[in-house]
């Protein structure tokens, strides 16, 4: 049962529960004496969206984005599709919804024995603070309102054929309904009773406000995109942009965490250093440079820095390289958060990660990877808290080549 895997964070109010309760009843008052079957996607004047008792009732896009993305990429995904919400709320006749996706487990949550799915984003953010931007509920929250009513439409985005746009270049926005290239998900988060009226195929290529379209040709109530990765940022860096990226707050417990830490062992000034290996060792090999090259770009940073003695280190490195590094270090003190028994088991490798970002854009220096969304996170925090732009663009090179530092998205207000 879904009451068995979300968590009922708060009861809605009481007046809330009757009024939907008034609609409700009379909605099926309504429509009673007519039952319609059919597979296809229904038109306006045959779906319970026809009837104007439903028209005051808000809609919801749901989404979910490709399996193997890691969790900073995801949170890019979801400004997105925040800003493709907030457009949609421009244009249109109904209140829109965004449904935010349960976490699941990804690649760099490695602790195997925990139990890493269908996890709100309240454990991780400050969703109230996401809601003063943009209109959002968790997935039980959306349970709670739709019940186990069918999706009136799953859409799964795709790109459009490789080779014809090699031959005729088109940058152009543009979508199609098409033939499915690759095995549509009919699954999400592992809950078969999420169904769906209607599955599409959309050859998909351009900014996610295009979506407004799909939606509008469709006329839902409630649709599902697949694949959201794909639409891309209306303007990157822009107004709009950061005023959803500044409500993404990480949760008031992990904050504290952090906070607890550094009392205990960062009462002094700190260089925080994100070195990002495992699969970036191969995905980007020219990127990383090896731990005794690491300690040297360190150091060498830290004796401009004279006031600066401790290090702290973000990192997936082995243990091995860990304590490698912290030898080649000295004599600067290095510090890495590990996550008690409880800790791990409340917060998961995703909220462990979290505390290293919070770390990290609290350091009076930052040095990240290159490529790294994680530490692209970590320079858009140290933006948002008004920290210096010279301490926090900067990034390891690798140990063959000469690198240019990161480009600097500035903070728009």
């Amino acid at each position: 049962m879904l009451s068995l895997k979300f968590k009922n964070l708060r009861n809605m109010h009481l007046d809330t529960m009757r009024w939907y309760a008034v609609v409700l009843l009379t909605a099926i008052q309504f429509i009673s004496s007519k039952c319609v079957v059919d597979n296809g996607l229904l038109d306006e004047e045959e779906t319970l969206t026809g009837h104007s008792v439903f028209n005051t009732l808000p809609r919801y896009v749901l989404y979910d984005v490709n399996k193997p993305e890691g969790f900073n990429l995801r949170r890019d995904v979801f400004i997105r599709m925040a800003s493709f919400i907030h457009h949609m709320n421009k244009v249109s006749d109904y209140h829109w919804i965004l449904v935010l996706p349960p976490w699941h487990r990804l690649y760099h949550w490695r602790s195997s024995n925990l139990v890493q799915d269908c996890l709100p984003w309240s454990l991780f953010f400050n969703v109230d603070s996401i809601k003063k931007s943009t209109p959002v509920v968790e997935l039980h929250e959306f349970f709670e309102m739709n019940g186990l009513r069918p999706l009136d439409v799953q859409v799964t985005l795709q790109d459009y054929n490789v080779k014809s746009f090699e031959q005729y270049p088109d940058f152009s926005d543009k979508w199609e309904v098409a033939n499915c290239k690759d095995q549509v998900q009919t699954e999400f988060w592992n809950l078969n009773n999420l169904t769906f009226t209607k599955l599409l195929c959309i050859s998909f290529q351009g900014i996610s406000t295009l979506l407004v379209d799909i939606v509008q040709e469709l006329q839902p109530r409630t649709i599902i995109f697949d694949h959201a990765e794909l639409a891309l940022h209306n303007y990157y860096g822009g107004q709009e942009y950061w005023m959803i990226r500044k409500s993404m707050q990480f949760s008031k417990n992990l904050h504290e965490i952090a906070k607890e830490f550094k009392n205990r062992n960062l009462k002094q000034d700190y260089l925080c250093a994100h070195l990002r290996r495992r699969d970036f060792l191969y995905g980007h090999p020219s990127d990383v440079p090896s731990i005794k090259n690491t300690a040297r770009q360190i150091k060498e940073k830290l004796s401009v820095l004279n006031s600066i003695k401790a290090v702290y280190v973000a990192t997936d490195a082995s243990k091995t390289e860990v304590e490698e590094l912290k030898n080649y270090l000295q004599p600067y003190q290095m510090f890495k958060f590990e996550a008690d028994k409880k800790t791990l088991n409340r917060f998961l490798d995703g909220g462990v990660a979290i505390i290293d970002q919070i770390i990290c854009s609290q350091a009076n220096y930052f040095i990240g990877t290159s490529k790294s969304t994680f530490s692209f996170r970590i320079q858009e925090e140290r933006e948002i808290l008004g920290l210096p732009m010279e301490t926090t663009f900067n990034s390891f090179c690798g140990d063959s080549i000469e690198c240019t530092q990161p480009t600097k998205w500035r903070l728009v207000e």
